[in-house]
């Protein structure tokens, strides 16, 4: 059984998207440097906060809205555990063998606005679809953890980047087609009608912290158990390993 953390459904945090991005890919190198032991939360939330420029802890919570244990437990690339002194301890989940890799499809459909803020962890490998659209975010060698509706907030940003930095450059009428795209994108966020997100990941690994709405198909062999999911407020309790008290030194 899991042990209740308590954090709210959905935390409200006072960063921008870019820093909460920072934030993730500093912690992704701490983590990395330790290899896969196990590393206290305090100490990592004291790391990041110093890292950060926060004049101290509770200036860094303030701008969460919850502590750094609520925080990270929504993002399905962290794996979190009781340790036997009661603390909270983390650590990358482990990458799986390309052999062992079981293509999966995941769909999502969007009904309500509330499940834009579903943290969507999309791989390397992966590639999101919008039938309704006929859009597409490819794979792109690089994994990708955020709201559903801040993946698709940056992609109606950097359609618009590219309009502007080609300019004169596009052939006719092309310009007009992506505007219109990046309107159309803009529109789903509103949720005035339903659409879908589907997510094709050959890695089988990709995830969202909130899978009770998704659909998951295995279209190659027999359907294997399904992954445990991220349950929001929850802390898997596993038999004691070895963690460090404090992040590795940094180079």
């Amino acid at each position: 059984m899991g042990r209740p953390v308590v954090p709210p459904s959905t935390m409200k945090v006072d960063m921008s998207h870019q820093e909460v991005e920072r934030l993730l890919e500093e912690l992704e190198e701490v983590l990395k440097q330790d290899g896969f032991d196990w590393i206290t939360a305090q100490a990592c939330g004291m790391w990041l906060c110093h890292d950060l420029g926060y004049e101290d802890q509770s200036e860094f919570e303030d701008a969460l809205h919850g502590t750094f244990e609520q925080f990270i437990i929504q993002f399905p690339h962290i794996e979190t555990k009781t340790d036997e002194k009661g603390r909270m301890v983390l650590r990358l989940k482990p990458e799986v063998p390309q052999e062992r890799w079981r293509p999966v499809k995941m769909t999502l459909k969007i009904t309500d606005r509330s499940q834009l803020w579903n943290v969507c962890m999309k791989t390397q490998h992966a590639r999101v679809e919008i039938p309704e659209l006929e859009f597409e975010i490819s794979a792109d060698g690089k994994r990708k953890i955020d709201s559903i509706y801040n993946i698709v907030g940056s992609a109606i940003f950097n359609l618009g980047t590219h309009v502007r930095a080609a300019a004169s450059g596009l052939p006719g009428g092309h310009k007009e087609k992506i505007m219109e795209c990046v309107e159309d994108l803009g529109r789903l966020l509103d949720v005035d009608t339903p659409w879908t997100w589907v997510l094709h990941d050959p890695s089988g690994q990709s995830e969202f912290s909130d899978m009770k709405d998704v659909e998951v198909e295995w279209p190659e062999g027999p359907i294997p158990p399904a992954p445990p999911s991220l349950e929001l407020g929850t802390v898997q309790e596993e038999e004691p390993e070895h963690e460090d008290d404090a992040p590795p030194a940094q180079q």
